[in-house]
């Protein structure tokens, strides 16, 4: 570490040498500890791809299934000599629609396909009963990524531009003519800006409770003439609705005024150009490469995957959950499973401490908040059970007949079917969000529980061999920063069972409030090297930073070997990362959580003992005055 720096830049006085030597990936917009574990993992499962497919003998049936489609995902050759033909049975459904009439009489089946359309259902965890699973209705998602973009004219006119450009591109290996592109395009842009106005931002969709929106099927109807919603919202659940949750009112008002058959030109040409971009993944390589092209140029990454590397995650991404489990069982030992268990149980009682000792809340508050950190359930390592889709997908292979495209929509369709079957029925919490090979974790506010995947089990997060301190700046700060997300401004809305419910007293409650805007003031306008952060869009995880850091503080004291340097070396170093400007310029409009370097020197600054212990004083940069300290938990 470099001494010289730790009064002024504490991120990069840990951080410099690696900050200096490490080299983005070229198929990478950035390179972080997190990526560094996750490329680790990748090397590891493409080689176990590599051996299973050379013998499969000790395979279960769904990993058998995963090298079937491994084995047609790398076959370039044959990609190349099917050329764009597997593509025409999307493009066939779509160039048979004249109307709304047409897209009332297939919605079913292309919503079962996942073939993308201007709006659609989901079912997840009814937010007001979280016992229940119910039916969502959203529009689709605009071409840019966030509706800032299209407020900032000259941006937009980037942007647009070179979304033209690359689809144009794109559109022509699809053997479009320069006629047929030229209108494709601009059809699909016109439809683009009709959404716009009735699109949430960023920072609006970071608040989780303006996404629930009911509305009965009577009001339903009497919004929408031009398309009847709630039968094709039946026919998929294969039962009577009597509401459906909106994730956004504005688009529901202003739906008969979108979505009509004036408009149904634009809305076919909008449909025939986000899915040619969604399947380029599974047609020939130069489509593949071409399709990816937009997004890479928005997120600086300098060039596209790998054919091998490519091959292994169209395959594995289809899988995850089944090879996450077969890696969460091989390489995640029980000596290290029972250590974290220990670790997430000394965090838990910690914040059991910390409540019962807070100074803003009153003891009612404190009862209802202790409930619900005793009823939290945590998982760690690898699931209990999988999801039950893979056992009725099967892979037919080109042997049969068969392509990347008929194979991604037979397992789609498997997919949407169990889904929609969960309408009216209570969750099975034993499913994960995410594979158990995944260098992440996360907070359920609607089950109140937290996961910790094996992957992200390692170091610098956990490891050991290293020393409890840095184990609690670590993967302590993690398993802290997810229980923390059940009190953020989001999770604080929730209760013990997971249903949206108003557990705070009026008193605490604009305390909360209160505290949470100071955490606003406290990042917002901070200025990153790419830009200025924005407080209101990071709140969330900055509360959960806050508390996690906090609190893992407090467990790695109780410890007889706590050392602070340790301690705080490696929160630093869990954050270390260099990305793209590209990349970083683009979290900073669409990512909820704060810049690398906030989250580690804003949140150390905003820590008394950080500052007492490497004795920081007004003249240094990582100063902050305690009066604008920001705690919460």
């Amino acid at each position: 570490m470099n001494k010289e720096r730790i009064k002024t830049n504490f991120y990069e006085a840990v951080n410099g040498d690696w900050l200096e030597k490490a080299e983005i990936p070229g198929d990478q917009p950035s390179v972080s500890a997190f990526l560094e574990l996750h490329l680790g993992i990748e090397e590891t499962l493409m080689g176990l791809t590599s051996k299973w497919e050379k013998d499969q003998t000790e395979l279960n049936h769904n990993l058998n299934k995963y090298i079937k489609l491994y084995q047609m995902t790398k076959d370039f050759d044959k990609r190349n000599e099917l050329g764009t033909k597997p593509f025409e049975v999307i493009l066939n459904k779509i160039n048979q629609l004249n109307g709304l009439k047409d897209l009332d009489k297939v919605f079913k089946n292309l919503t079962l396909e996942s073939i993308e359309m201007p709006f659609g259902f989901s079912v997840m965890q009814d937010f007001m009963n979280s016992n229940n699973q119910i039916l969502y209705f959203s529009a689709a998602n605009l071409f840019l990524p966030d509706t800032s973009y299209y407020k900032d004219e000259t941006k937009k006119a980037q942007l647009i531009g070179l979304f033209t450009m690359t689809t144009k591109q794109l559109l022509s290996l699809y053997g479009f003519s320069k006629e047929e592109v030229d209108k494709l395009i601009s059809e699909a842009l016109a439809f683009d800006a009709l959404l716009v106005p009735v699109t949430k931002s960023s920072i609006e969709k970071a608040d989780y409770v303006k996404m629930y929106n009911p509305l009965s099927k009577e009001d339903v109807q009497k919004l929408t003439k031009n398309f009847d919603i709630m039968a094709n919202a039946e026919a998929l659940v294969e039962q009577p609705v009597d509401q459906l949750i909106f994730t956004n009112l504005d688009f529901i008002r202003a739906f008969d005024t979108i979505i009509t058959d004036k408009n149904f030109e634009i809305i076919k040409s909008w449909m025939i150009v986000s899915n040619a971009i969604k399947f380029s993944a599974d047609l020939t390589d130069d489509i593949r490469v071409a399709g990816g092209a937009f997004s890479r140029a928005l997120s600086g990454t300098k060039e596209p995957q790998s054919k091998d590397k490519f091959a292994f995650y169209q395959a594995y991404n289809r899988f995850g959950q089944v090879v996450g489990l077969h890696y969460g069982e091989t390489y995640f030992g029980p000596v290290a499973k029972e250590d974290v268990n220990v670790m997430v149980h000394e965090m838990i009682d910690v914040y059991q401490e910390r409540i019962a000792g807070n100074t803003w809340l009153n003891e009612k508050t404190k009862e209802k908040a202790i409930k619900k950190l005793s009823t939290l359930t945590v998982h760690v390592g690898y699931p209990d059970e999988l999801p039950p889709y893979f056992d009725r997908f099967e892979i037919k292979g080109y042997e049969q007949g068969s392509d990347l495209i008929q194979e991604r929509l037979a397992m789609t369709k498997i997919i949407n079917i169990y889904n929609f079957e969960k309408y009216n029925q209570e969750p099975n919490r034993n499913i994960w969000g995410m594979p158990a090979s995944m260098v992440n974790a996360y907070y359920s506010p609607f089950n109140n529980q937290i996961v910790f995947p094996a992957a992200i089990l390692q170091e610098p997060y956990y490891s050991l061999k290293q020393s409890p301190s840095e184990n609690f700046g670590g993967i302590g700060a993690v398993i802290a920063h997810e229980i923390s997300h059940a009190f953020d401004n989001n999770g604080a809305k929730f209760d013990e069972t997971g249903s949206l419910n108003d557990w705070w007293t009026e008193a605490d409650l604009k305390s909360f409030n209160k505290k949470s805007k100071d955490m606003i003031t406290l990042f917002d306008g901070v200025e990153t090297g790419f830009g200025e952060c924005n407080g209101e869009l990071t709140v969330s995880e900055n509360i959960a930073d806050s508390g996690g850091l906090r609190c893992a503080l407090e467990a790695s004291k109780k410890n007889d070997s706590h050392n602070f340097d340790d301690f705080f070396q490696n929160w630093a170093r869990v954050w270390r990362n260099k990305s793209s400007v590209e990349y970083s310029q683009l979290l900073l409009k669409v990512d909820v959580h704060g810049p690398s370097i906030l989250r580690a020197n804003m949140q150390l600054s905003n820590v008394p003992e950080f500052q007492d212990f490497y004795e920081i004083n007004e003249k240094d940069k990582m100063y902050l005055p305690k009066e604008k300290m920001v705690s919460i938990w």
